[in-house]
């Protein structure tokens, strides 16, 4: 039974058989066939990069099957670690499902890897095969790989989405040879932390984790059969290969995955799809937003919009409910925990739907001091994460360790608040909590703030080195310029509103941010940016 301590900052929930989905991806797509075989999984359409296709379940679950006794009738072996290298493709998700079947293990690639990065991502999990876009980005897949190929020693099998998987799938057809059977707890997708900080961690997830996470956040956000579910993470991202297609597959939903966010063909595959959910990062919404012709569009299917990758602040939360009327909801989540963690419930009011929300069946919370001493409830700390959809490890952290604590708990390195109904809000990254002159300044809060202005459209917080107080807090900030064109003005206006110490001694507005692929602000990169600026490295 879950319950939060009255008064100390800890969630506990008992796993029970409920909560843990003891099955493999194969046999969950195996057995939603079964259930709805004739339900659309997965739909591309309106979107002119990718040719049209609708494959209901039953249709996937038997191409999978093929395109799995063709990877292992071609060499591949049983554990085997294959990468995966491109945009939203159909191929995509086919791919994964053949792999989890063929008892082969999936690592995930970012389609904007460079030849650096992806020997250094193929050689980490010694891989044995590569399955790639024909174009990544206007450039030739397969002329890539052929300049890293002799960099890779263990590479032996590569194939393209298109001519090569129909070879693979079309040879498995009448084959003969049986599918091993899979251990749940074996590990099965390896993907690289996203990057916001640093040097990229390999993940290792396995197929119980992977299922049970993805099933429960669907079942929280109440997406049922047949619901028509437009999402904009990447495929290679746990948003879009775990949590977003693999809960579609738990609940018999229908997947209508962005091969490549454009604002325009996003309206259009609502509209024409009609759409019950979106989910993706609050930046897409924006975005969608700023559309010339968006009042043009008929979204009144919509009913729920799920964001995630940012903690949005309740002001933007309630404009884009009040805009695409329709519900919105945060979610909270990240690759060790094979996605979603915690999110707030239907019923919430918008200030708890603003924050991190409740934590999933069988997840316990806590959070703690830098002694790893619960804290009381409201009082910041760092998240630890217990529960089913955690990894069984970082692959290649530099001391060999998994990067979980002896006592099974994950240090998340975000920086969270619990209240005394359980309800978690993410303050921050404990690495970018700045402190200055002693005081602690949380950075998501001093970006709520900014956001309240009129004239502010996205802002970042970060610390910068100082002499005086050790750090001081600067602010980088896109505006609307017809409303604010000095950050003096902006400056003037926080006196108004908020303590001396929390304003920015330092404001600058720019045009854009570097991001992740799931829409996150890479602070770090405009960190070094302004300290190269202001000469102070």
């Amino acid at each position: 039974m879950s319950k939060p301590d009255k008064n100390l900052s800890e969630w506990v929930d008992l796993i029970d058989e409920s909560d843990l989905v003891s099955m493999s991806l194969g046999e969950l797509i195996d057995s939603t066939a079964k259930d709805f075989p004739e339900t659309e999984a997965l739909v591309y359409s309106n979107q002119p990069d990718v040719n049209d296709i609708r494959w209901t379940y039953k249709s996937l679950s038997q191409m999978s099957t093929n395109l799995a006794k063709g990877f292992l009738d071609a060499g591949f072996t049983s554990g085997d670690t294959v990468g995966v290298w491109g945009p939203n493709h159909p191929e995509w998700i086919l791919t994964e499902y053949a792999l989890a079947k063929a008892g082969l293990k999936l690592v995930t690639l970012n389609p904007l890897y460079k030849e650096k990065e992806l020997i250094f991502a193929l050689n980490t999990v010694n891989a044995t095969g590569l399955i790639h876009a024909d174009e990544i980005g206007g450039i030739k897949g397969i002329d890539v790989i052929s300049k890293i190929k002799s960099e890779i020693s263990s590479l032996k099998h590569i194939y393209s989405f298109d001519s090569g998987l129909k070879g693979l799938m079309k040879g498995g057809e009448g084959s003969s040879t049986q599918l091993p059977l899979i251990n749940p707890k074996d590990v099965f997708m390896i993907q690289y932390t996203s990057g916001t900080t640093g040097v990229p961690k390999a993940a290792q997830m396995t197929h119980e984790a992977l299922v049970t996470s993805s099933k429960n956040s669907h079942i929280r956000w109440q997406i049922t059969a047949n619901q028509r579910v437009c999402h904009g993470f990447p495929l290679f991202h746990i948003g879009g290969s775990a949590c977003m297609t693999l809960g579609a597959a738990a609940t018999g939903a229908v997947s209508l995955p962005l091969y490549i966010f454009k604002t325009n063909v996003t309206l259009d595959i609502i509209q024409n799809e009609k759409c019950s959910i979106f989910i993706g990062a609050p930046v897409l919404l924006t975005a969608m937003l700023e559309d010339p012709n968006f009042k043009n569009y008929d979204l009144s299917t919509l009913e729920c919009l799920i964001v995630g990758g940012s903690n949005p602040p309740v002001e933007l939360l309630k404009k884009f409910s009040k805009k695409f009327n329709a519900d919105v909801i945060n979610g909270y989540g990240m690759t060790e925990t094979c996605g979603l963690t915690c999110t707030a419930l239907a019923k919430d009011p918008p200030e708890l739907k603003a924050i991190a929300g409740l934590a999933l069946p069988g997840v316990s919370l806590r959070v703690v001091n830098q002694n790893y001493e619960i804290v009381k409830n409201d009082v910041p700390g760092e998240l630890l994460y217990k529960g089913p959809g955690l990894m069984k490890g970082y692959g290649n952290l530099p001391d060999g360790s998994s990067g979980i604590n002896d006592d099974g708990w994950f240090p998340t390195g975000d920086l969270a608040t619990m209240n005394k109904d359980g309800y978690i809000n993410i303050v921050g990254r404990a690495k970018e909590m700045i402190i200055r002159g002693g005081e602690n300044l949380y950075p998501i809060e001093i970006e709520n703030y900014l956001l309240e202005h009129s004239g502010v459209l996205e802002v970042a917080v970060f610390g910068l080195p100082d002499e005086k107080y050790d750090e001081e807090c600067c602010a980088v900030v896109r505006v609307d310029k017809s409303i604010l064109n000095d950050p003096e003005d902006l400056r003037g206006w926080c006196k108004e509103r908020i303590s001396k110490w929390k304003i920015p001694r330092y404001i600058f507005f720019t045009n854009s941010f570097p991001v992740t692929p799931s829409g996150k602000i890479q602070k770090y990169k405009l960190q070094e940016k302004y300290i190269k600026d202001l000469s102070m490295g």
